[in-house]
């Protein structure tokens, strides 16, 4: 009777440690499946690239550039050739130009003469003149009028040579007329040297 009842006891342990053995695994089988459907209903989340940072690299257009000139040359009457300078500053857009400054003496007409200045240039060769990132110049021609307020009108022409330093600078040599026609007309060669800071486009 009693080894009766210790099988008895074995057989209800053995049953409920079954019993517990399967709770388990059920609890275990339907944590893992939610977890999973959970997994796969969560957005996923984009990955931007980040993009790169803007580089002036010289493979760029600029539309504003601002810079100052400075130049000597020769005031050519009928009567006696005189030597004078002249210093200004440029505001400029693509092709265009806008100058202010001094010059003189302006042999028969001041001694100085403040003046305003627009003027066109054009490139004479049809590579990418304005990547500031090459290794070489390029010459320009360039002409417009000139308001001389001590010597009256002027029509000023030229050749130029720009040439690229760094990623946003040019230097710009010229040789310019500017040829006052009001009595008593004459010629007023002037080399100069310009620097000019170039503004990317956006």
């Amino acid at each position: 009777m009693k080894a009766k009842a210790m099988k008895t006891n074995d057989e209800f342990e053995i049953r409920t440690a079954r019993r517990f053995g399967r709770l388990v695994m059920a609890v275990l089988w339907v944590g893992l499946m939610t977890g999973v459907v959970g997994a796969q209903d969560l957005p996923q989340t984009s990955t931007k690239a980040p993009s790169p940072p803007r580089t002036y690299n010289g493979d760029y257009d600029w539309i504003y550039r601002a810079g100052v000139v400075c130049g000597a040359g020769a005031s050519d009457p009928s009567a006696a050739t005189k030597p004078t300078v002249q210093c200004g500053g440029i505001l400029g857009l693509s092709f265009l130009d806008f100058e202010a400054g001094g010059m003189g003496p302006i042999a028969n007409h001041s001694g100085i003469s403040g003046y305003l200045g627009t003027n066109v240039w054009v490139p004479l060769m049809p590579w990418p003149w304005r990547d500031l990132g090459n290794k070489h110049g390029v010459p320009i021609a360039l002409g417009g009028y000139t308001q001389m307020f001590g010597a009256s009108n002027a029509v000023d022409y030229g050749l130029a040579y720009a040439y690229p330093v760094g990623e946003s600078h040019f230097v710009q040599f010229e040789a310019r007329d500017y040829w006052t026609y009001a009595s008593p007309s004459q010629h007023n060669l002037i080399f100069r040297i310009t620097w000019l800071k170039c503004i990317p486009d956006p």
